[in-house]
C-alpha cells in the first residue's frame, strides 16, 4: 500500500467522505466530550491557561467563549491543544510510534467555531480523518526510536486535514501542504526524557497545530510541489531523518483508529503506567499489610513501557513524575490514588513515594513485548508482586488492558462520564455537565456544529469561590 507517496496516500484519503455509523459517530462523540473535559480543567490551571494565552490570562472561566475571541485560527489552535494536553489526561494510541489523536481536535475545532453552519457530521469526518492519519503512521513508522517526537504525526495529520477544508479538498494544495510539512523535518523528544524533561511536552502538540495550519494556509498559494522530498536519495526525509526507513502507514485508511483510541478514564498518568497503577492500587491493602517484609518490588511489562517511562533517577518535577514508571506504582501502593496533584512538588506523600520507589525493579516480559506490537492485541500489560525478606514471592496482580482500552469500552463509559462531569465542576453544576454530556452524545449528525458551541460558551456558569490553581 506505501508504494505512493504519503502525499498521494493523504489526498486520496481526504477526497472521500467516511461512510459514518452508529459505532464511528459514537467514538467520534467520546473523543470529543473527554478532550473538551480536558480543556475546561486544564483552563483553572495557572500555568496551562499562561501557557495557552500567551500569558494574557492565569485562569478562565469559560475557555470556548475565550477561544471564540482570539482572532488568529493557528492561535485559537493552539490554545486548545495546549489545554487539551497539559495534564497527560487526553486519550492515547500506542503502536511502533506513540500518540495522543485529541491533539489534533483543536485544529478542527478552532476552524468549526468560525465556520459554524457545517453541520456536525462536517467536524466528525474531519475528526475521523485525522485520527487515522496520525495513528496509522503511528502503526508504520517509529520516530521515538531515533529520538525524535510523535507530535510531528500531530502537525501532519492537523495540516492535512485543515488543508483539504480550506482548500475544498484540492488535491494539489493538500499534497503540497503534506510536502511543506516534511520539509519542515522533525524535533527531539528530549523534552520528555530525564534529564531535559519539563512543560514543553505539554505544549508541543499546541505548536504543532499552530505550525501545521500555517504551512497549510501558505500551501494555498502557488508554490512548488516538493513532490521528491519524502524519497530524494540525497537529501529527502526518509535519508535525512529516518535512515532509509520508509515513512509508511501500518494499514489502509478508514475509521479503524478512532474505534480503537485509548482513553485515560481513571489516572492522569503517561498510557503506558495505566496498567501497572490498577495493580498496583490493587495490591495496596496487601503492602501496608506486609509492608515491613517487603525486600522489594517487580514490575514486568513491555520494552516501550521501559524504554519511555522506567525512571529511577532524581525527579525534578511534575512532568518527571507523571512519566516515571516507579513513581506512579510507589503512589498507587501507598495511596490507592494517583491524580494530578499527586505530581506536585507540594505533595504531602511525595517522599514516602521516593523512598518506596527506590525499591521497584522493572523488566521486561517478552510475551507482554510481542501482545504490546500485535495489533489484533494491542496489550499494554503490566504485572506487579513483591519480594518478601525471606526470598518468597507475593501473589502476581497482572492488567493486560486497563480501563480505558477497546476491550474494556463498555465497562469504561460511565467512568469516562463521570471524569468528563468531575472535570467540568469547577465551570458547571453537576446538573449543567451532564445535560451538556447528553446533549452532545445525542446531538443528530446534520445539526449545524454552532449547536455544539452554543451548548459550551453560552450555558449558565457555576462560580466557583475564587480561581485555583488544580
Amino acid at each position: 500500500m506505501d508504494e505512493k507517496n504519503i502525499d498521494q496516500i493523504i489526498s486520496d484519503y481526504l477526497s472521500n467522505d467516511i461512510h459514518l455509523n452508529e459505532k464511528n459517530i459514537k467514538a467520534s462523540k467520546l473523543a470529543l466530550l473527554d478532550t473538551l473535559g480536558c480543556v475546561f480543567n486544564a483552563s483553572l490551571n495557572t500555568s496551562a491557561t499562561i501557557f495557552a494565552t500567551d500569558g494574557l490570562k492565569d485562569t478562565l472561566d469559560n475557555p470556548i467563549a475565550y477561544m471564540k475571541d482570539i482572532k488568529s485560527l493557528k492561535e485559537k489552535a493552539r490554545f486548545f491543544s495546549v489545554l487539551t494536553r497539559w495534564f497527560d489526561y487526553n486519550d492515547t494510541f500506542l503502536a511502533k510510534e506513540w500518540a495522543h489523536p485529541s491533539d489534533n481536535i483543536g485544529t478542527i475545532f478552532s476552524y468549526f467555531i468560525e465556520n459554524n453552519n457545517f453541520k456536525v457530521s462536517t467536524f466528525i469526518d474531519s475528526l475521523i480523518k485525522m485520527y487515522e492519519i496520525q495513528g496509522c503512521l503511528a502503526l508504520g513508522t517509529s520516530l521515538n526510536k531515533k529520538g525524535y517526537d510523535h507530535v510531528f504525526y500531530v502537525k501532519l495529520a492537523s495540516a492535512s486535514v485543515f488543508s483539504s477544508l480550506i482548500s475544498n479538498n484540492d488535491p494539489e494544495k493538500i499534497k503540497r501542504t503534506v510536502n511543506n510539512i516534511l520539509l519542515d523535518g522533525l524535533n527531539l523528544r528530549a523534552y520528555r526524557h530525564e534529564p531535559n524533561v519539563g512543560k514543553r511536552k505539554s505544549w508541543a502538540a499546541g505548536d504543532a497545530v499552530s505550525r501545521g495550519i500555517e504551512l497549510a494556509s501558505i500551501s494555498e498559494f502557488e508554490d512548488e510541489l516538493y513532490s521528491e522530498i519524502q524519497k530524494d536519495k540525497n537529501w529527502g526525509f526518509e535519508k535525512v531523518f529516518l535512515n532509509g526507513e520508509n515513512l509508511s502507514f501500518g494499514k489502509d485508511l478508514n475509521d479503524w483508529v478512532i474505534e480503537n483510541v485509548l482513553f485515560k478514564v481513571l489516572y492522569p498518568a503517561e498510557f503506558h503506567g495505566q496498567s501497572a497503577i490498577e495493580a498496583s492500587v490493587k495490591l495496596s491493602d496487601l503492602y501496608k499489610e506486609r509492608e515491613q517484609e517487603i525486600e522489594g518490588i517487580i514490575i514486568e511489562t513491555h520494552e516501550p513501557a521501559i524504554r519511555i517511562i522506567s525512571n529511577k533517577d532524581k525527579l525534578k518535577n511534575a512532568s518527571d513524575r507523571d512519566h516515571s514508571l516507579e513513581f506512579m506504582v510507589a503512589a498507587g501502593l501507598l495511596f490507592k490514588e494517583v491524580n494530578s496533584k499527586t505530581y506536585e512538588d507540594n505533595f504531602s506523600g511525595l517522599k514516602q513515594i521516593e523512598n518506596l520507589r527506590r525499591k521497584i525493579k522493572v523488566q521486561e516480559n517478552k510475551e507482554f513485548t510481542e501482545n504490546y506490537y500485535d495489533i489484533s492485541k494491542r496489550h499494554i500489560a503490566k504485572t506487579v508482586y513483591f519480594e518478601y525478606n525471606d526470598g518468597s514471592f507475593s501473589k502476581k496482580e497482572t492488567v493486560e488492558t486497563p480501563i480505558g482500552h477497546p476491550n474494556r469500552r463498555e465497562e469504561a463509559e460511565p467512568l469516562l462520564k463521570q471524569k468528563f462531569i468531575n472535570n467540568m465542576s469547577s465551570h458547571f453544576s453537576e446538573e449543567r455537565a451532564k445535560d451538556i454530556w447528553e446533549k452532545i452524545l445525542l446531538i443528530d449528525v446534520d445539526s449545524e456544529f454552532k449547536e455544539v458551541i452554543k451548548l459550551l460558551s453560552n450555558c449558565l456558569l457555576y462560580t466557583s469561590p475564587s480561581p485555583r490553581d488544580s
